[in-house]
């Protein structure tokens, strides 16, 4: 699996908070102009990171913001930009922070949920020698595909099952008697 990129967070992240579904470096700007701040930030490391902060600039213009983008783009270059979100730079906007901090977390979620399910499944085999529950009637009773919990449970094969799955499966063997 390919690894997310703070570029491609950026995109994504923009297409969701906007009304328009959009990368238009025009139309985000002009959310912004009607009230839309949370775009601020995020609008200004996408534009920054894609090379578009000269169009950013001139879709702000007279507006109050156009200054404060003016001033970031004289102060930081993408790579300086990305030093100081790295170092946790104060004369930073705390926004821009929030911003790049959950792009950190996103980019490592595969991961986390990689040790979240390996945890799990030392979980789910404790259950179910406890209470004497066949794999078999795990995924009959779920109705989930026989490989992929074979894989998971027998194999610890993490990439076969969701998270959800996981919860589901430990939640099912809580919830039934001996």
């Amino acid at each position: 699996m390919r690894q997310l990129t703070i570029e491609g967070y950026l995109g994504r992240y923009l297409r969701t908070l906007s009304y328009s579904g959009t990368n238009s470096i025009y139309k985000l700007a002009n959310e912004v102009k009607n009230k839309h701040h949370r775009l601020r930030e995020p609008l200004y490391l996408y534009a920054l990171s894609v090379g578009k902060v000269d169009l950013l600039l001139r879709a702000t213009f007279g507006d109050a913001l156009h200054v404060r983008y003016s001033e970031l783009a004289n102060n930081y270059s993408w790579s300086g930009m990305l030093k100081a979100l790295e170092s946790n730079d104060e004369s930073l906007d705390g926004n821009f922070h929030k911003v790049y901090n959950s792009y950190i977390r996103m980019r490592n979620m595969p991961k986390t949920n990689c040790r979240s399910k390996t945890i799990m499944r030392s979980k789910i085999k404790h259950l179910q020698e406890d209470k004497k529950i066949t794999n078999y009637r795990i995924y009959t009773d779920l109705k989930l595909n026989p490989g992929n919990i074979n894989a998971y449970l027998k194999r610890g094969d993490v990439n076969k099952v969701s998270l959800n799955t996981v919860d589901r499966i430990v939640e099912y063997l809580e919830s039934v008697g001996v």
